[in-house]
């Protein structure tokens, strides 16, 4: 990789000193159900509380807005969450498989085909002269090409003659990475194998689902929908990941059946449901009102097909 690519990547950071969103109980909208954690992420659909208490099956919770209280709701609009948010997405710091270090949140998994042509004396990216993009991705692809070709390019002299070497054709490589916003609010796609070996494996899963998810066969509704689950789990587990320093944290949502309440039932029990064996997708942390773990695995079960039955706890609380 070139040192001009290193130089324009690491970015500096005013980075803010507002600690991160403290601790609090969360409660649902009947005030039955009681959650102890902090907010890592947010969007206009779920809330990722990170529990204080983290279960053996996971250590992320993803909940409904809909399911919050008033009173929560309302913390969610505040001026605080906000700003502590926003400076928690620029402590991220991200080590380059060259060792220099990327400043910036990591936002959404992208894919993309760069296609490179020579045409009267040219270099095409994608049908754009390479002049014509923005400076990083100028600088990217040579350093693209070096990975695919598994060859190094010591300067642009050399990465030139690899470009005349091509004629006239038509090289396509397939990109899979990360979108990632820079403190300065600007928004760049780097390919996985840019960061270092340690990070790339801990994204690994995670994109792995997501690219599953998308080769589905699904309407845009739920295409759509799918798209922006998997971008504000991404989002909180890079954020778990760089507050822990440690492997990339397991992600539940939270599906609550408090209109299963049937007469006499005061207990409450989390059923915990995995994806369909052979598919990809987030676990379920069903929590419903029942008489005995039997009653409550059923109930779980007839409201999620296909889904394969896990721990069965009583809760008081979450």
């Amino acid at each position: 990789m070139f040192h001009s690519l290193s130089r324009f990547m690491v970015m500096t950071a005013a980075l803010v000193g507002a600690p991160w969103c403290s601790a609090r109980e969360w409660k649902d909208s009947t005030g039955m159900v009681k959650i102890q954690g902090t907010l890592l992420a947010a969007d206009d659909h779920e809330v990722v509380i990170k529990l204080d208490q983290k279960r053996k099956e996971h250590e992320l919770l993803a909940v409904p807005l809909e399911n919050l209280s008033k009173e929560d709701l309302e913390y969610l609009k505040s001026q605080e969450v906000t700003d502590q948010l926003a400076a928690e997405g620029q402590k991220q710091v991200w080590e380059l498989a060259n060792g220099m270090k990327v400043y910036g949140r990591l936002v959404r998994f992208v894919e993309k085909d760069v296609s490179l042509q020579r045409r009267r004396g040219r270099l095409y990216v994608n049908d754009r002269p390479i002049n014509n993009l923005p400076e990083v991705y100028q600088k990217m692809i040579p350093s693209i090409v070096a990975h695919f070709e598994k060859t190094k390019f010591t300067d642009h002299i050399a990465f030139d003659r690899w470009v005349a070497a091509q004629k006239s054709n038509v090289r396509t490589f397939h990109c899979e990475g990360v979108m990632v916003e820079f403190p300065n609010g600007d928004e760049y796609a780097l390919p996985l194998f840019f960061l270092s070996p340690s990070a790339s494996k801990l994204l690994n899963s995670s994109y792995e689902q997501w690219k599953s998810e998308r080769q589905q066969d699904r309407a845009q509704e739920q295409a759509a929908e799918s798209e922006r689950q998997n971008d504000l789990y991404l989002q909180s587990q890079a954020m778990a990941m760089q507050q822990q320093q440690q492997e990339m944290m397991q992600i539940a949502r939270l599906q609550l059946l408090m209109n299963t309440v049937a007469a006499g039932v005061t207990d409450m029990w989390e059923v915990y449901l995995y994806p369909p064996n052979g598919m990809f997708g987030y676990p379920i942390s069903v929590v419903v009102p029942a008489r005995n773990s039997a009653d409550a695995s059923a109930i779980a079960l007839q409201r999620n097909p296909g889904f394969v039955l896990g721990p069965v706890r009583k809760i008081s609380g979450y």
